[in-house]
């Protein structure tokens, strides 16, 4: 843990930068639970919250905790105990069937509110927030299980409207954010350019270092850190140790 401290003032040089943690040089090989956790929240702290006006909650992928903690399977376990206690909400994006966000319950609930505050919708929306959501930690919802809450058609076009559900299929919704389709968009930008960057190197690999010193490109608006985290979690980018640090290395061939 020390070594990832020290490593935190060379990340992006800039005072308010060295406030965000690094992406590591190395996933942790623990894969207890307060490790899992520490990634969650280390991650969080990545998330550029003035970018979106304050309007979403800290968002994390799934997969960038991978690059945290090496062990997958214990990764995945304990986020499905976490949601299970009702302390976070796994959600599907539309990023893939593998890339599901990771929220904590309170600031999600807190943003949905927000969102919907001095609406019509606003208290259908606290009902399904107080009841449905607090009751069901699926990632989505059949419609004879809304009705099964109290929760008629006319009432979820509603919610649909509000932005808490999106549309999965005939009589089934994804739980959604409001709003986040602007993180999505932004997300796969960001995604593209550091790719963009790591590709135009020489050879297609650059030191983990002068990634770090070089302006984030165009595009990269949720951080490099952050993205970061996505490339080695999603396996796009490979970290390989050298004598000079750490190389990031195109995962294709």
């Amino acid at each position: 843990m020390g070594r990832r401290r020290r490593l935190l003032c060379d990340t992006l040089g800039a005072k308010r930068r060295r406030l965000e943690p690094p992406p590591p040089e190395e996933p942790r090989p623990d894969g207890s639970p307060a490790s899992v956790e520490a990634a969650l929240r280390d991650v969080a702290a990545l998330f550029p919250r003035g970018l979106f006006g304050d309007a979403l909650p800290p968002l994390v992928l799934r997969h960038q905790l991978y690059s945290l903690v090496s062990d997958r399977t214990a990764v995945d376990r304990h986020l499905n105990h976490l949601r299970d206690e009702g302390r976070i909400r796994l959600l599907h994006l539309g990023l893939g069937a593998d890339a599901l966000g990771v929220v904590f319950m309170e600031p999600y609930k807190e943003k949905v509110l927000a969102a919907v505050a001095g609406t019509p919708q606003a208290g259908l929306v606290r009902r399904f927030l107080d009841s449905a959501v607090a009751a069901c930690p699926e990632l989505s919802y059949e419609q004879s299980r809304m009705r099964a809450l109290g929760f008629e058609d006319g009432d979820v076009t509603q919610l649909v409207a509000a932005g808490v559900l999106t549309v999965r299929d005939a009589g089934s919704w994804w739980l959604a954010v409001p709003g986040v389709g602007r993180f999505v968009r932004a997300f796969v930008r960001g995604r593209q350019a550091l790719l963009g960057a790591v590709r135009r190197s020489r050879h297609r690999e650059v030191l983990l270092r002068e990634l770090r010193q070089r302006r984030a490109p165009p595009g990269a608006r949720l951080g490099v850190g952050y993205l970061l985290h996505d490339l080695l979690g999603a396996q796009l980018l490979r970290s390989v140790p050298t004598a000079s640090g750490p190389m990031l290395r195109l995962a294709e061939p």
